[in-house]
C-alpha cells in the first residue's frame, strides 16, 4: 500500500541561524555558507517525502547591520531608510540567498525542486499600543557600556535580551493578515517551496481609502510565521532556534526540558512565567495561537535537529487539547 502523504509544514528559522559570527574581514561568501547548512537538512526533509514546505526566516542581525552601515555613514550618505524598507531590503537578500541555495542543492542531489521568495507585506492595527511601547529587539548585541553610549549618541532604546547582551528595541504590533498569502498558496499548489515573512514581514497599515503604507516596526517573526501558516492551511509549525527545547526553569538548576506538552499545559507555563520575553515567550505564544486556530501540531527544536523534530523524534512537540 502507498504510504500516507506527510503533512505541511511551515518552518520558522532565527535570524541568527543565518547570520555571519563577527570577524575581521568577513567574506559576502559566508553568508551562502551559513545557508547551505540549513538548506540541506531542508533537502532531507523534501527526500524523506515532505512536499509542502513553506520556509520563513529572522532578520535581527540583518537589520541592525543595515542601521549600523547607515550609521557610519551618515555624513556621506545622509538619507536614512526606514525600518519597514529596511526589513523589505532583508527580505530581498535573505530570500535571495536561500532560494539560490535550496535550488542548488536541490539539483546537485538530483531533486527536481524549486523554491521562490515572496517579498511579504503584512498589515497591523495604525492604533496597536506597540507603537508606544517599544519591546522589539532587533539587530547586534552590545555591552552595556556600549549600550548606553548608543542611547545617547543616536537615540535608540536599548534593553537587556535575555542575558544575551543588549539590543535595541522598536514597535512591535500583532500581525493581522498577510497580503501575499494566495501567493504562498499558489507557490505551494504548482510545487514550489515558498520563502517568505522574511523577518515577520514588512508591516504595513491600511488607510481609508484601501492604499497600504509602511510603518517604523518590527514585527515577530514567530507570530507573523503562524498567521501565514494558519492562512495557508498548513498542518505543522516548526520554529528553530539555538536550544534543544522550550524548558522550564530556563538556566536555573531546575531546568528542565519540555519534550510534549498540550496547548492547555503550555499555557499554564506561559502564566507561571517560565519562558523569556524577546525568547522563548513569543514562540510559545505563537504555537499556542496556531493550533488554537486549527493547527495539527507546533515544534520548538534547535536549528541543527529540523529533521529528527520534524520526526517527532526531539524539540517540544506541542498538541491541540484533546
Amino acid at each position: 500500500m502507498p504510504s500516507s502523504p506527510k503533512p505541511s509544514v511551515l518552518i520558522a528559522f532565527g535570524g541568527n541561524a543565518l547570520n555571519v559570527p563577527q570577524m575581521d574581514h568577513p567574506h559576502q561568501n559566508e553568508e551562502f555558507i551559513i545557508a547551505r547548512k540549513s538548506m540541506e537538512k531542508l533537502v532531507t526533509l523534501i527526500e524523506n517525502g515532505y512536499e509542502k514546505i513553506i520556509l520563513t526566516h529572522g532578520n535581527g542581525p540583518q537589520v541592525g547591520q543595515i542601521f549600523l552601515q547607515q550609521e557610519l555613514t551618515k555624513n556621506d550618505f545622509p538619507r536614512q531608510i526606514t525600518l519597514d524598507v529596511c526589513v523589505a531590503d532583508s527580505q530581498g537578500r535573505i530570500g535571495y540567498i536561500l532560494q539560490n541555495v535550496f535550488d542548488n542543492v536541490c539539483a546537485e542531489r538530483g531533486i527536481n525542486k524549486k523554491s521562490f521568495a515572496v517579498i511579504t507585506q503584512v498589515i497591523v492595527d495604525a492604533h496597536d499600543p506597540a507603537f508606544k511601547k517599544p519591546s522589539k529587539p532587533i539587530g547586534l548585541f552590545y555591552s552595556e557600556k556600549d549600550a548606553n553610549l548608543i542611547k545617547k549618541t543616536r537615540d535608540w532604546i536599548m534593553k537587556e535580551d535575555a542575558g544575551r547582551g543588549y539590543r535595541r528595541v522598536v514597535p512591535s504590533p500583532i500581525p493581522l493578515d498577510i497580503v501575499e498569502k494566495k501567493i504562498f498558496q499558489k507557490f505551494l499548489d504548482l510545487g514550489f517551496i515558498a520563502i517568505g515573512a522574511g523577518g515577520g514581514g514588512i508591516p504595513v497599515i491600511r488607510e481609508d481609502n484601501g492604499a497600504l503604507k509602511g510603518v517604523e516596526a518590527v514585527i515577530d517573526k514567530d507570530k507573523a510565521s503562524a498567521l501565514l501558516a494558519n492562512e495557508v492551511g498548513i498542518n505543522t509549525l516548526v520554529m528553530l532556534t539555538e536550544v534543544d527545547f522550550a524548558y522550564l526553569n530556563f538556566k536555573s538548576p531546575e531546568q528542565k526540558p519540555i519534550a510534549n506538552a498540550s496547548v492547555e499545559k503550555m499555557e499554564v507555563y506561559l502564566q507561571e512565567g517560565h519562558f523569556l520575553e524577546g525568547s522563548m515567550k513569543p514562540k510559545v505564544e505563537a504555537a499556542v495561537k496556531f493550533l488554537k486556530a486549527g493547527g495539527k501540531k507546533a515544534i520548538i527544536a534547535n536549528l541543527h535537529s529540523l529533521v529528527p523534530a520534524v520526526e517527532g523524534k526531539t524539540g517540544t512537540q506541542i498538541l491541540p487539547d484533546d
